[in-house]
């Protein structure tokens, strides 16, 4: 891999027209307008609830009301405390900033213009990286200037799924998330000090969220392919990347996690089951690279990684055997269907095309067809032993897969399968490319296409109405006067998971809700489903047994009481027996009540 397409050889062997600055300029510049383009109409695409909650865990540290290795968010209760499983990492760099722009303006203020500055300038990082990885691809220089300018402004405008992630006051993880993800791929385009970057990279993706972690794995898995098939220079490759995670590992648990968070088994985040397996795959992977004498057998490197993998993976089953159930294993049942089973980026393709989102499909296609092009240019190199641009040929191609099943993945595949682009049109344009390669390119591209439209035609969109869980997702209470909270003592509402934000932000000190919209608030969320939507008053009474209160937004819409007895009443204005509404200071939609346990049916 070190003497595959490397840094070195790409400067020495493939010269480029433009600067490597000039070519930053451009691909930042056409990303910077891309997000501005997405905020001309005063709000970002991916503007969501992740921010407004992320937003509540930095104001609690920036404010010193949390510690740093404390991850309890008191406002919310279901009635058991609500554990982030978020990263300080993603934090910490809103602390700094907020911190020392408090020196200037009031601390309020320093913290909302972090939550502005610090996107668009990892938006620089990502672009940076995004042109080292790109240039080092390139087989060759295009015709000119103006046409590889054009080929980079392209590639920008071909990544707006992750560019879009950079927004100002887009302070959620996945950018994060994506600017590890290509230094992961800038790694792997080095040389053999790329392989350090690449493991302490995945690292700090497993330890922001583990959303990344088939792409960290996609990644070892071709340094160990390029191992096992005796790469020149891949052993010192992988042995540096599995110290570059051993040693981050090390380093992110102690910084962000504490003794306590250490020593935690959470499935869902960084934690002692993940911390036992990068630590024992990195002492597996590095010992193998190690062991004196080893085969030049591709069968025998194989078989001591596997076998060393391997007992990691089972000593891991062993210790975290709540672990095989996957991450999202605390959503149950109800949940899963009323909540999580609706959420668009947690679907596939098929979802997509059944909610008639062709769009998104045909984003998914335009960068799918990059890499359906660069198949034949792919096999020339896997003939001609470039390990760097197979690994990110690969780690693209996962990307890709991980979208289709998952519209989550979008983003990732967005960032780094336009990266080939530049090296696509100058192995096209280059002569010895042959008419062969050519063809065999197009075919792939038009199988690619001809996948797309037979999928348009096969699944037709599904027409459901919306229903009262769609209703109580709604936030119909935003800019709502929410004052007669100040009038009642503080305690616990039970409300829908829509209003849940509009109340986290503005309820006194002292409240708390019952839900939201997170996988760790399940608990919550099942017991507001069997509150609002059962038609038994037992299983109601027992919902609500630990609130006090009761929160619901009158709505102009109308709900099917037979499937959401309480949810309709409530959302229409109506009395229940058991519930006493407080009249409120001012005319607002917000409808709060208080809980008459005896007397609630």
């Amino acid at each position: 891999m070190a003497s595959g397409v490397s840094q070195v050889a790409c400067r020495r062997d493939c010269p480029t027209r433009l600067t490597r600055l000039e070519s930053a300029g451009l691909v930042c510049g056409t990303g910077l307008a891309v997000v501005l383009a997405d905020l001309a109409d005063g709000r970002a695409v991916y503007a969501d609830v992740d921010d407004r909650l992320r937003a509540a865990q930095i104001g609690r540290l920036v404010s010193g009301e949390t510690g740093w290795f404390d991850p309890v968010l008191p406002s919310v209760a279901m009635p058991e405390p609500y554990l982030s499983p978020w990263s300080r990492l993603v934090d910490l760099p809103y602390l700094v900033f907020s911190k020392a722009l408090s020196v200037f303006v009031a601390p309020e203020q320093a913290l909302g213009i972090a939550y502005l500055l610090w996107p668009p300038l990892m938006l620089i990082a990502f672009c940076g990286l995004a042109v080292f990885v790109a240039r080092g691809l390139m087989g060759g220089p295009l015709p000119s200037r103006m046409a590889e300018a054009m080929i980079f402004v392209l590639m920008a405008m071909l990544m707006a799924f992750a560019v879009l992630e950079f927004a100002p006051g887009r302070i959620d993880h996945h950018n994060v998330q994506l600017v590890l993800l290509l230094a992961m791929a800038a790694g792997l385009c080095w040389d053999a000090k790329g392989g350090f970057l690449t493991g302490a990279a995945g690292a700090a993706s497993v330890a922001v969220g583990l959303e990344c972690l088939p792409l960290v794995v996609a990644a070892f898995g071709a340094m160990a392919c390029s191992y096992i098939l005796d790469a020149k220079g891949s052993r010192a490759v992988l042995l540096n990347a599995a110290v570059g995670m051993g040693s981050a590992t090390v380093v992110l648990a102690a910084a962000f996690l504490g003794p306590a968070g250490i020593a935690a088994q959470q499935c869902d985040a960084f934690s002692a089951p993940q911390i036992v397996l990068m630590l024992g795959l990195s002492l597996a992977f590095g010992g193998v690279c190690l062991v004196p004498g080893m085969p030049a057998s591709p069968m025998a490197r194989a078989s001591l990684l596997a076998l060393a993998s391997l007992g990691v993976l089972a000593l891991a089953a062993v210790l975290f055997p709540a672990c095989l159930a996957g991450p999202y294993a605390v959503i149950d049942p109800l949940s899963r269907l009323y909540w999580f089973d609706r959420i668009e980026q947690e679907q596939g393709v098929l979802f997509l095309l059944r909610n008639g989102r062709y769009a998104v499909v045909a984003a998914l296609l335009s960068v799918g067809s990059v890499l359906c092009l660069l198949l034949p240019m792919a096999v020339a190199k896997a003939r001609s032993g470039a390990a760097s641009f197979l690994a990110l040929y690969a780690l693209a191609a996962v990307s890709l897969l991980l979208a289709l099943l998952m519209v989550r993945y979008i983003r990732f595949a967005s960032a780094l399968t336009p990266l080939f682009l530049p090296a696509l049109v100058a192995w096209w344009l280059d002569p010895r490319t042959g008419a062969g390669r050519q063809r065999a390119a197009l075919g792939a591209f038009a199988a690619a296409v001809a996948a797309f439209v037979g999928m348009v035609a096969l699944v037709k969109p599904v027409d459901r109405p919306f229903d009262a869980v769609d209703y109580m997702s709604m936030d119909a209470c935003e800019g709502e006067d929410l004052s007669v909270l100040a009038t009642v003592a503080p305690g616990r509402i039970a409300q829908p998971n829509g209003l849940a934000f509009t109340l986290i932000e503005a309820m006194p000190e002292g409240f708390r809700v019952a839900a939201m919209p997170f996988h760790r608030a399940s608990p919550g969320m099942k017991r507001m489903y069997e509150a609002f939507l059962s038609s038994d008053p037992a299983v109601r009474r027992a919902a609500l047994a630990p609130f006090d209160y009761v929160a619901v937004c009158r709505l102009p819409l109308t709900s099917d009481a037979a499937f959401a007895p309480l949810y309709a009443a409530l959302s229409a204005g109506e009395d229940w027996p058991g519930l006493v509404r407080i009249a409120p200071p001012a005319e607002t939609r917000f409808q709060l009540l208080r809980i008459d346990h005896a007397a609630l049916r």
